[in-house]
């Protein structure tokens, strides 16, 4: 491959996974999964802007600052990491049942043909 080709075929990649590869991620795998921490912290800190936000815009125009805020902001931050918990009990419970699967098809398959000449 030549320089040209290489750095074309560089170009083509989509802006998103060379964010990533400049950042120092993980690339994507073949099935198309990849580490989604950077997204939910995205995902939070805009969350808890917006709701503070809100709390602003409702005090300002109140004049009951900063309780709106404050409050507002606390549950968005409860109703955050509740989903966080749920999404990865959920993963977890995901990752455990794939690897019973992957142990169970493991025990449960057939000798290789070289052992069963040697068992039998």
């Amino acid at each position: 491959m030549t320089d040209l080709s290489a750095s074309s075929a560089r170009a083509r990649r989509p802006v998103a996974q060379r964010v990533v590869g400049a950042l120092g991620g993980r690339r994507p795998t073949p099935g198309g999964q990849v580490d989604s921490g950077l997204g939910q912290g995205m995902e939070m800190a805009l969350t808890l802007a917006v709701f503070l936000g809100l709390g602003w815009l409702l005090d300002a125009w109140l004049g009951t600052q900063p309780g709106f805020m404050i409050g507002l902001v606390i549950f968005a931050a409860l109703g955050q990491g509740t989903k966080m918990w749920f999404t990865y009990d959920a993963r977890m419970k995901q990752l455990e049942a794939e690897r019973q699967a992957a142990a169970g098809a493991h025990q449960a398959s057939p000798q290789a043909p070289d052992q069963q000449e040697r068992n039998g």
